[in-house]
């Protein structure tokens, strides 16, 4: 995921189509974790919008899928 600033809203695109490929997938998650579904929303949303903020510092090292769960999952942590 090659995200940079720009103008173009080259870097809302790309959150965007995260957030369309995965929310579902991040919800499911999240309810296993809380067990709550107001809060597997609740966690879902902080879930993006810590993505969206480190979007810059995605390196590549393992699939966006993966870094998103993880994130998720903290999320669910802290939320519990």
């Amino acid at each position: 995921m090659d995200v940079v600033k720009d103008p173009n809203g080259i870097r809302n695109q790309e959150f965007a189509q995260l957030v369309e490929q995965y929310q579902t997938s991040l919800r499911r998650m999240c309810y296993a974790i809380l067990r709550d579904q107001e809060l597997a929303k609740d966690a879902v949303q902080e879930t993006f919008l810590k993505v969206y903020k480190a979007m810059d510092t995605f390196r590549g090292e393992c699939s966006e899928k993966a870094w998103l769960m993880r994130i998720a999952v903290n999320t669910c942590r802290d939320i519990r």
